[in-house]
C-alpha cells in the first residue's frame, strides 16, 4: 500500500502567547472545581448559561477574537494538508477533549503516540505544582516524513504495547529519550496556546507530581489511517470515563 506524503514542517509546535485572559481561565476552572469529586473527569460541571464540557470550553474561548483568528488560520492550514494527503477534502467536524492529571493520575502519562488528527489546538488551562515532573508536554525530535495506512495501525500496536507498560518503566524510557536528545520538552504556560500537526510528531505528557494539571485539546482532520482503530479507542475511553464517574 503507498505511502502518503506530509508537507515538511519546520517547527514542530507554534505558540501564541497571552491568548487568553485570567477572567476567561477564572471562569472555566471555577466551574472545574465545581465538578472536582469525579476523578478522571472529562465531562465537568457548568460554565455560567451552559454544560462545562469540553466543547461548552471551547465554545467559550471561541468568543475570543485572538483564539478565533488563530483557530481559523490553523485549520485553513491544516485544510490543505489534509487535500494533499488524501486528495480530498476532509470533515472539519473538531474533537473535544479535556484532560485533569494530578498527581494521583499517571494512566496519560509517558504514553508515547502519534495523534490520529492533523491539526491538534492545545490549550493550558492550569499548571502543576513547579517540579521537574509537571506534566509538560515532549514533542520527539524525528518526526514522519510518510506513512501508509499499514504502517500507521502498525504504529498503534507499537504504541498500545507502550501504553500497557508500568508506569515505572514509561516513566524511564521518557527519562532516558530526554537525556539522549531523542525528544524536546515544551515549558506550558496558561494563557497561552499550542498548535501542532500530532499526526507526523510523536508526542507524550510528563506525569504530576504536585497539584494538578489542566488542559483542553481540539483535534481537527481525521485521515482515516486506522482501519477504524481510532474511532474505536475513543469509545471505549469515553465509556470508561463515564463508568468512572458513575
Amino acid at each position: 500500500m503507498c505511502a502518503k506524503k506530509f508537507m515538511r514542517v519546520d517547527e514542530p509546535v507554534k505558540v501564541y502567547r497571552q491568548v487568553i485572559s485570567e477572567h476567561h481561565l477564572g471562569v472555566i476552572n471555577a466551574a472545574i472545581d465545581r465538578g472536582a469529586s469525579s476523578r478522571g473527569r472529562e465531562v465537568l460541571d457548568t460554565l455560567p448559561g451552559g454544560v462545562c464540557s469540553p466543547q461548552a470550553v471551547a465554545d467559550l474561548l471561541r468568543r475570543i477574537d485572538a483564539f478565533r483568528m488563530i483557530e481559523n488560520e490553523a485549520r485553513r492550514a491544516a485544510r490543505l494538508r489534509a487535500t494533499q494527503l488524501v486528495g480530498r477534502a476532509l470533515r472539519e467536524e473538531p474533537f473535544h477533549t479535556m484532560r485533569c492529571v494530578g498527581s494521583a493520575e499517571h494512566a496519560h502519562s509517558h504514553r508515547r503516540h502519534f495523534d490520529s488528527h492533523l491539526l491538534t489546538l492545545l490549550v493550558p488551562l492550569q499548571l502543576a505544582d513547579p517540579s521537574r515532573f509537571n506534566g509538560d508536554l515532549l514533542f520527539y525530535t524525528k518526526r514522519r516524513q510518510s506513512v501508509s495506512l499499514l504502517a500507521n495501525v502498525a504504529y498503534k500496536f507499537w504504541h498500545g504495547f507502550l501504553r500497557n507498560l508500568p508506569f515505572a518503566w514509561r516513566c524511564a524510557l521518557t527519562c532516558r529519550d530526554l537525556t539522549r536528545g531523542r525528544c524536546e520538552r515544551v515549558p506550558c504556560a496558561v494563557g497561552n496556546v499550542y498548535v501542532f500537526n500530532g499526526f507526523v510528531t510523536q508526542h507524550c505528557n510528563l506525569h504530576v507530581e504536585s497539584g494538578e494539571r489542566r488542559s483542553l485539546l481540539i483535534h481537527y482532520f481525521d485521515p482515516g489511517l486506522s482501519m477504524g482503530l481510532s474511532v474505536a479507542i475513543r469509545t471505549v475511553r469515553g465509556m470508561r470515563d463515564r463508568l468512572h464517574r458513575a
